[in-house]
């Protein structure tokens, strides 16, 4: 044993009682730090990723819906609703393939945004607030099923259907050579989404007439204006599909509906054979838009 008296043993106790200096303490603090600056987005990404795989997921048995559904109408498939003239009935197309599915969650997709905020990232111009969920119980909420009363899905929706619409005299697409109407259908010929050409969103399809099953988005994530509103009560009914090509995300300016951006800038998308695919924001093509069997130009394949 050291002797007490002796300058060894006084050295070694005074180190013992001393404790940490100040600047040994910032030190430490300062790794810390260090370590959580570097860390933390980490951590956040990795919980991103597991949303992202989660919605994916859900985007995955919506489509197996889709196809039980078909297979049980003679390959009939919903377009936005089934909507009744002058009846007052819009039953979405949640509840209608939600037999098949059997969970409201599925229709929520765990990044969606539960509360509007302009979306300058995505569209630097915009001045439109935009939900990425519907809220439950209300009106207009769920996913927008009138009357109430037939609604299946109340618990919120996330997920537009690709119901770009071509009529008569008109088109919703914007891109040279995918603008022709059902009177002038140009070199190309008409184009749509998952919607009988020649008539409205609500009007689906015969699965024979999709030319292009494992090349068009059906179903993906989705954003819905909500002008003048602090929540995402009255958004139901437009979350649940978009009309027109303006409205997906290779065009940049804010509609009623929309393209959501809430996967580190992207979206997950269900194409209509039933595989499920991330895309970057801005990176589709009009053809992945169309039923047709189109090229980039818009040219039959």
């Amino acid at each position: 044993m050291f002797n007490k008296s002796s300058s060894l043993y006084r050295h070694i106790n005074s180190r013992v009682n001393k404790g940490f200096t100040l600047i040994e303490l910032l030190v430490v603090i300062a790794i810390i730090a260090i370590l959580a600056a570097i860390l933390f987005p980490v951590f956040a990404r990795a919980r991103e990723n597991a949303r992202r795989a989660s919605c994916q997921s859900n985007l995955k048995q919506i489509g197996l819906g889709y196809m039980q559904y078909a297979q049980d109408y003679d390959g009939w498939t919903p377009g936005s609703s089934n909507a009744s003239a002058g009846t007052g009935s819009q039953v979405s197309w949640p509840t209608l393939v939600f037999p098949y599915i059997k969970s409201e969650q599925l229709f929520v997709c765990p990044s969606g945004e539960t509360t509007p905020a302009i979306r300058s990232t995505t569209m630097p111009a915009s001045t439109r607030s935009y939900c990425g969920v519907s809220s439950p119980d209300t009106s207009q909420g769920g996913d927008g099923t009138t009357p109430v009363a037939a609604r299946l899905v109340n618990g919120g929706l996330s997920y537009g259907v690709n119901a770009i619409t071509v009529g008569t005299t008109f088109t919703n697409f914007v891109t040279p050579g995918f603008t022709g109407t059902q009177n002038t259908p140009g070199v190309n010929g008409p184009k749509s989404g998952f919607v009988t050409p020649g008539n409205n969103t609500s009007t689906g399809l015969m699965e024979a007439a999709v030319e292009d099953s494992a090349g068009t988005i059906r179903v993906f994530d989705s954003w819905a204006g909500s002008v003048g509103s602090t929540n995402c009560d009255l958004v139901g009914n437009s979350i649940r599909a978009i009309s027109a090509e303006d409205r997906t995300d290779r065009v940049m300016t804010d509609t009623a509906s929309k393209v959501a951006s809430r996967h580190f800038d992207g979206f997950n998308a269900l194409f209509g054979d039933g595989h499920v695919k991330f895309r970057r924001w801005g990176s589709t093509q009009a053809s992945e838009w169309t039923i047709q069997s189109d090229n980039p130009d818009g040219s039959p394949k």
